[in-house]
């Protein structure tokens, strides 16, 4: 790949592609005997629309959660935004502005759509357990705040209809449109998506798509 291409130029949409996000470097991922990820090495530009392709086992998943701080590499360094990346849990690498959906829906089933949203909101919540739970001056507003980001968001995607049914009563499509949503809470400056269409039917990915 050739990282010098796209800086500065402007897609067909109008978004515009900048600097170097993240980088990865010869990064190796073993399981035992098994080798998921072996010396790949590729970046992410500012702006920039990039996608793993490959067959089943192929590791695209596993590179998923390498970059998002669940796996830990035998090799290689992570650098996000001009600086290598040290070893973190994946609340630490959410913090730095990173997002996700998971191959397999990993909501929570007995909340309703609008809480499992906000719960992308979390790290742009400042106030203490403490003040949360009186709900009151600097809370208060910080809640309503972030529910109206959360509502934007529910609107974006066109799921006003369900915004209060339990995940659990939802189909499969709609389940993979609520955890889109919540990543997209987090306003995240790297998202990632793995698989966010697998098991829906034409009508579904459309809607995904549009």
């Amino acid at each position: 790949m050739n990282d010098m291409s796209t800086e500065g130029y402007t897609t067909a949409d109008g978004r515009k592609i900048g600097g170097t996000l993240m980088e990865m470097k010869n990064i190796t991922l073993s399981f035992g005997g098994v080798k998921a990820i072996t010396d790949i090495s590729f970046d992410i530009k500012e702006g920039e629309i990039r996608a793993i392709i490959g067959p089943n086992g192929a590791g695209k998943s596993s590179m998923l959660n390498v970059i998002s701080g669940f796996y830990i590499p035998q090799q290689g360094e992570v650098w996000y935004q001009g600086a290598k990346r040290p070893q973190m849990r994946p609340y630490e690498v959410a913090r730095q502005g990173i997002a996700r959906t998971f191959q397999n829906i990993a909501l929570f089933d007995g909340m309703s759509v609008l809480d499992n949203v906000m719960t992308g909101r979390l790290n742009h919540m400042t106030t203490g357990l403490f003040a949360q739970g009186l709900w009151k001056g600097k809370a208060e507003a910080e809640e309503v705040a972030n529910r109206e980001k959360a509502e934007k968001i529910i609107d974006f995607l066109e799921i006003q209809a369900i915004r209060k049914t339990p995940v659990a009563r939802l189909p499969y499509g709609l389940k993979k449109r609520v955890e889109l949503a919540r990543a997209l809470a987090a306003e995240p400056s790297l998202l990632l998506l793995d698989e966010p269409m697998a098991g829906m039917n034409v009508e579904e990915k459309e809607d995904m798509s549009r």
